[in-house]
């Protein structure tokens, strides 16, 4: 079974979030250009919290204050590509933290309007759990 995926929701405020970090693929290439939430794989024996923790930091030089959990009904992982299975947190940036930028994994981090989300390319597998995420910050 492949490795499991983690992924960030970085809202701007967790109490009342109105903009998400997008983020653009830089690869691989029939990838390139399209929008997804930030993350990577979950190491070995790693906790997945953990692994979201220094995905983030490794990709957008940021650290991050965790929030809840966003899962599909029935479910705790999304189904996404390759048959792998993520996890999904909202957070924010952490206090005191360096602001979160494109490194070699993207083109470009971009805060959008929660309501401008729909209007972007987004990865196909990421397009449920981005509107999971704007069903949960209208709450």
């Amino acid at each position: 079974m492949p490795r499991p995926v983690v992924a960030a929701a970085i809202v701007d405020s967790l109490s009342e979030p109105t903009m998400l970090l997008a983020c653009s693929r830089a690869y691989p290439q029939e990838l390139r250009g399209q929008f997804e939430l930030p993350g990577g794989k979950v190491e070995d024996n790693e906790d997945p919290v953990e692994a979201l923790t220094r995905e983030i930091a490794e990709e957008l030089g940021a650290r991050l204050a965790i929030g809840e959990r966003v899962c599909p009904e029935d479910r705790q992982w999304w189904p996404i590509l390759g048959g792998r299975v993520m996890g999904v947190w909202l957070a924010e940036v952490a206090a005191g933290s360096p602001a979160p930028r494109a490194g070699a994994s993207h083109l470009e981090a971009r805060w959008v309007p929660l309501a401008d989300l729909a209007a972007l390319p987004w990865i196909v597998a990421d397009l449920p759990i981005v509107e999971a995420v704007v069903a949960r910050c209208a709450h």
